[in-house]
């Protein structure tokens, strides 16, 4: 599913060298100097987390980046840099065109793995938006696409649909709640991608995955072959 590097994430991998940093110098600051020059300009930080990915103790650095063209949509990437012991950073994955929410993007490292999270709806009344694990393989030294969920919420109504989706063990759990009536079945993923690298990921066609079991709005559960919800 990933795709071949454009021009703008090669430019971003071929830049070898941490640049070093004096104190004073914040984290965001300290990611410009290792990234390509074409994603420096002021708007090219969405969202930022900080944390250690790759267990050296060490904080790393993960980057929504955004860069506006004159003509057709903004480009999207997922950027992650490993964090040196004098403050600098370098470059360790970047993504192929990611996910283009309708609303924002959240980031969180936690437990040597980062989350990303998609939303595409958020008000007082509903919810929508997906989540995206990365955690990271000494073996390749990239981060690896593990698993995702998908959630739906509807606040007026107290209802909500939930789809969890592991690539290591090709589990699905699938749970419903309306009120207090709450429903969780359990499948196994179908047509599944794999584990993939986040070097190259890309979002477009990806979607979430298929199943073997499903379950509708009467929390009846559907078999593969059925109508998914």
């Amino acid at each position: 599913m990933a795709a071949l590097l454009g021009p703008a994430v090669l430019a971003l991998l071929c830049v070898g060298g941490a640049h070093a940093a004096d104190g004073n110098t914040s984290a965001e600051q300290r990611a410009r100097l290792a990234i390509a020059p074409e994603f420096r300009h002021s708007d090219f930080v969405w969202t930022t987390a900080e944390g250690d990915l790759n267990g050296d103790g060490v904080p790393d650095l993960a980057l929504l980046l955004t860069r506006h063209k004159e003509e057709g949509p903004r480009e999207e990437r997922l950027l992650v840099l490993t964090g040196r012991a004098d403050g600098s950073y370098q470059v360790l994955s970047a993504s192929g065109e990611f996910c283009h929410p309708s609303k924002f993007y959240n980031l969180d490292i936690k437990n040597n793995s980062l989350f990303v999270q998609a939303v595409f709806y958020a008000d007082a009344a509903r919810f929508s938006g997906f989540t995206l694990q990365f955690r990271y393989n000494a073996k390749t030294k990239d981060l690896e696409h593990i698993g995702e969920q998908q959630d739906d919420e509807d606040y007026s109504s107290n209802a909500s649909y939930r789809v969890s989706l592991n690539y290591l063990t090709n589990a699905a759990i699938h749970s419903r709640r309306a009120g207090k009536k709450y429903k969780e079945v359990r499948g196994r993923i179908t047509d599944a991608p794999g584990v993939l690298p986040l070097n190259g990921f890309v979002c477009e066609g990806y979607g979430m995955t298929s199943s073997s079991v499903y379950l509708d709005e009467s929390f009846k559960v559907l078999k593969k072959g059925g109508t998914p919800p």
